[in-house]
């Protein structure tokens, strides 16, 4: 054997082992199943690299981070739900959060959420365009009957199948708080009992109050009464404001429940389950007046003039709301 060859032997030998070592470290984790991982909202580089680490989707956070901020991408990670297998090489992991690749797209729909606020959380999301989902959901009067809650939608997901979704959630919730399905027979019931859901949803807050203000707007229908709430107006505004004016419950609307006796036509947000509870089982009281105290509470009164102390004294201020103000 040649001189050189005892020399190039052991540097082949030592290259070869060199470049398994880098394969060993460069080599991404394998996931021997599909795994789905949740990017939070406002998460940092930081934090999604932790996740992605602890995940075994990258085998070192700090790679990611230094690629991220070799990119320039460290702001364009976007939340959603990601769908990974196999073995994904740190820069396609990294392209695939930049570009927003999600498997599914987390939303959450807040309690007495109108369609339209509905619309644009949907279209913020990506999902689809507002004015298509208004579209649809008022060609089919589904207001009232989507269930507000965390849903989890594919990113191409048309109009039908979210509101489908959306409407079997509340088709379960209210069957079981109403104990019977609902059926054509029953439906004008049910429809009466989401209106007053509705209402309740915006006019109260904690669960006993929802109770209280279900059983006055009952007591004031019993009595042939006006309902008098300020969420059917604002529900037709263009601009919803915190305070009504005189010239606003005027307005010619069968919404204007100041104008118009009875309940609106239909509700005018898309109740919880409180509320539907609420509207189910309301509490039997003899109050017919109730007014917001500017703190989140309600003060409740018998008679108009015992309603007409607590507004000169719970609305003093003008920020706050003048909710059955008048016989």
């Amino acid at each position: 054997m040649k001189k050189t060859d005892k020399f190039l032997i052991p540097c082949l030998v030592l290259l070869a082992i060199g470049f398994i070592s880098i394969k060993i470290i460069t080599t991404p984790p394998l996931l021997t199943s599909a795994s789905l991982i949740e990017i939070p909202e406002g998460a940092t580089t930081f934090e999604i690299s932790k996740l992605l680490e602890e995940k075994r989707v990258i085998k070192k956070a700090k790679w990611f981070r230094y690629l991220t901020k070799k990119y320039k991408v460290q702001e364009k990670l976007k939340a959603g739900i990601y769908e990974f297998s196999g073995r994904t090489p740190i820069k396609k992991v990294i392209s695939k959060l930049a570009k927003g690749e999600v498997s599914l797209v987390k939303v959450s729909i807040p309690e007495g959420s109108t369609i339209k606020e509905i619309a644009t959380i949907l279209e913020k999301k990506s999902l689809v365009k507002k004015e298509d989902f208004i579209q649809y959901a008022n060609l089919k009067e589904i207001e009232g009957f989507l269930f507000p809650d965390t849903y989890f939608f594919p990113y191409k997901v048309s109009v039908e199948a979210i509101s489908s979704t959306m409407f079997k959630r509340f088709k379960d919730v209210l069957e079981e708080v109403y104990g019977e399905p609902i059926t054509e027979e029953n439906f004008d019931k049910i429809k009466e009992i989401v209106t007053v859901a509705s209402i309740v949803e915006k006019e109260a807050k904690t669960k006993n109050e929802r109770e209280i203000v279900a059983g006055i707007i009952y007591n004031r229908l019993k009595k042939n009464m006006y309902i008098q709430s300020c969420s059917t107006v604002m529900y037709v505004l263009d601009n919803p404001k915190k305070r009504l004016s005189s010239k606003d419950i005027k307005i010619r609307s069968p919404y204007n429940t100041y104008r118009y006796k009875g309940l609106p036509p239909g509700p005018i947000a898309n109740p919880g389950k409180i509320s539907l509870t609420a509207a189910i089982k309301p509490k039997n009281t003899d109050y017919l007046f109730f007014v917001s105290m500017g703190d989140g509470r309600n003060y409740f009164s018998k008679t108009y003039r015992q309603h007409q102390a607590a507004i000169d004294s719970f609305l003093s201020s003008n920020s706050q709301t003048d909710t059955s103000n008048s016989q």
